[in-house]
């Protein structure tokens, strides 16, 4: 290895830690190491909008300026930077903030559902041309863009409360789980609180059974569940694709 390329990446080390590799002008290691940790605070906030709201500048700096320094990038393209910060910041702060791990975790859902790969929806007219029994033995594909997710705490609620216009401080969810289903149309990322019916039919798809199979199978799991809706909400939000009757 030659002396440069061995400088490079002692350098490139240095900036992650807090240690300043030898040979290099203290001033200008500083300057690099300040450049390159602002970028990754930025890229945390801009892709934890609303984790950053709830901690406040302060406290969402330091955790972020923490999480870097124990996450370095590892691509200069730092859109995607943060899969770990979920946990991190979960784990740090859970314990006072107990839906803090949640939100991070449904903004890492809406980031990943944003950059994820296109594919055409199956649209609701597609499923309405089907016969009941055509339907029950559709073998569908989940959309690249589709996230399914299911939280201990309303972080759906407390998620969209605080992306909207209104007084966040004022808002009082029920304390009790919910699903998540977050999902793309063009540039457009949705995210929707759905039940636990919605949740498992959608968990059952993704492991490649029928519609009807995942239906079956979410009558098992959550009765008492309204199944006819719980597909409606499925087909009209555009998570699945292409079907092929089994």
């Amino acid at each position: 290895m030659s002396d440069a390329i061995d400088f490079e990446i002692r350098f490139a080390q240095g900036i992650a830690s807090r240690e300043q590799p030898a040979g290099g002008s203290p001033a200008a290691f500083a300057v690099y190491r300040n450049t390159w940790l602002k970028g990754l605070l930025d890229a945390l906030a801009a892709n934890f909008p609303t984790v950053a709201m709830l901690l406040g500048p302060e406290l969402f700096r330091d955790v972020a300026v923490e999480f870097a320094r124990e996450h370095p990038a590892n691509s200069p393209v730092l859109a995607l930077y943060g899969a770990e910060f979920p946990d991190f910041v979960g784990d740090r702060l859970g314990g006072d903030i107990p839906y803090l791990r949640d939100v991070a975790a449904l903004e890492r859902l809406w980031t990943e559902s944003f950059f994820a790969a296109d594919a055409d929806a199956l649209a609701p007219a597609q499923y309405a041309a089907l016969r009941p029994a055509q339907l029950l033995g559709l073998q569908v594909g989940v959309h690249p863009a589709t996230r399914i997710a299911r939280f201990r705490t309303p972080a759906v609620t407390i998620w969209k409360a605080h992306r909207s216009d209104g007084h966040f401080e004022e808002i009082e969810p029920d304390w009790r789980p919910e699903g998540a289903l977050v999902t793309r149309r063009d540039l457009s990322v949705d995210v929707m609180a759905v039940d636990d019916a919605t949740y498992h039919i959608l968990v059952e798809i993704e492991r490649g059974r029928t519609v009807g199979a995942a239906i079956g199978s979410a009558a098992e799991a959550c009765p008492g569940s309204d199944l006819a809706r719980a597909l409606t909400t499925i087909i009209e939000s555009g998570a699945l694709t292409a079907a092929a009757q089994s």
